[in-house]
């Protein structure tokens, strides 16, 4: 599968045609249904109202799909340093308005600052490893979204070593309010998405679960051992809980799971029972090593990074 998806990308189609039309069918159908309901139409009838409407060739039934075709289709016939470009702004600007909304939100006091940056921590990550089939099936692609995340990493240390004035940037990402904060975890987070794009790209689970465990895996265990964690120490680290671990599991290995669904349905990995299974184990091993008193020497972005990566070379063969 993977290999047949490589080959019509060099051809220059792209899996999100098919992806694109299916998804814009699949909802015109559910509208329908929905407006049958609502109308106290049979959905029999409406099914076939709607067989009428496709048949007639009214623009109404046909002209979302063709203009997902029409768009794909444009993407596809640029050529792949373009493509690449424009898929490496598009990120970006799609992950500046993701951090943003959460900001906004935290702002209004859906949440608080705390949580919306473990949020933002659990679903950039994740955000960005979503949008690599945008790019090209190009050699030099991987190099193209990885240098986003090495970007921004760029920014957090001209921030963070006082190169720049950003009190906001400082304020948002910092647990304590000190610009020095950003040129650890923040810092490391960054250096750890491009390594994962760089290193393994789309082709590879382990990259993907590398990257998951760091993101969804760190971030919920901080979020259920905030909330749950309190009457339940680990033995071998009292800052740390039973809920925050077991919180870093499920977390971890859901994020993952899904990231590496979603893959596999664009053909760039192949996933089986075993691959879940693997992953499973990996998200256990994240887990007992980031509840590990280790953070005065390495941190955790970093442990749970290399302990994926090296769990995953040998697990996922």
């Amino acid at each position: 599968r993977g290999a047949s998806a490589r080959e019509r990308l060099s051809a220059g189609e792209s899996p999100i045609v098919d992806a694109a039309r299916a998804g814009a069918m699949r909802a015109m159908c559910a509208v329908d249904r929905a407006r049958a309901r609502a109308e106290g139409v049979s959905v029999s009838r409406a099914c076939g109202a709607t067989a009428r409407v496709a048949r007639g060739g009214m623009c109404a039934a046909r002209g979302v799909p063709e203009a997902i075709d029409g768009v794909a289709r444009a993407a596809s016939a640029l050529d792949a340093p373009t493509r690449d470009a424009c898929a490496a702004a598009l990120t970006t600007v799609g992950a500046f308005v993701w951090v943003k909304a959460f900001d906004a939100l935290a702002k209004r006091g859906v949440f608080s600052s705390a949580l919306s940056r473990k949020l933002v921590h659990i679903t950039s990550g994740t955000f960005y490893a979503a949008t690599w089939p945008l790019f090209s099936a190009s050699v030099d692609a991987r190099w193209f979204a990885a240098f986003i995340p090495l970007a921004q990493g760029a920014r957090l240390f001209a921030i963070g070593s006082g190169l720049i004035d950003n009190a906001n940037a400082v304020k948002a990402v910092s647990r304590e309010g000190g610009r020095e904060e950003l040129l650890k975890g923040p810092l490391y987070y960054t250096v750890v998405l491009a390594a994962c794009a760089g290193a393994y790209w789309r082709t590879s689970p382990v990259g993907l679960v590398a990257l998951t465990m760091m993101c969804g895996g760190d971030g919920f265990a901080d979020i259920i051992g905030r909330r749950f964690g309190s009457g339940n120490p680990l033995p071998w680290n009292a800052q740390k809980s039973f809920a925050g671990s077991i919180g870093f599991i499920i977390g971890g290995f859901v994020v993952a799971s899904g990231l590496l669904a979603y893959f596999d349905a664009f053909g760039f990995v192949d996933v089986v029972g075993a691959t879940y299974v693997s992953t499973a184990v990996i998200a256990c091993a994240c887990a007992l090593v980031e509840s590990l008193p280790l953070t005065d020497f390495v941190d955790d972005n970093f442990s749970v990074a290399l302990t994926a990566i090296a769990l995953g070379t040998l697990l996922y063969v």
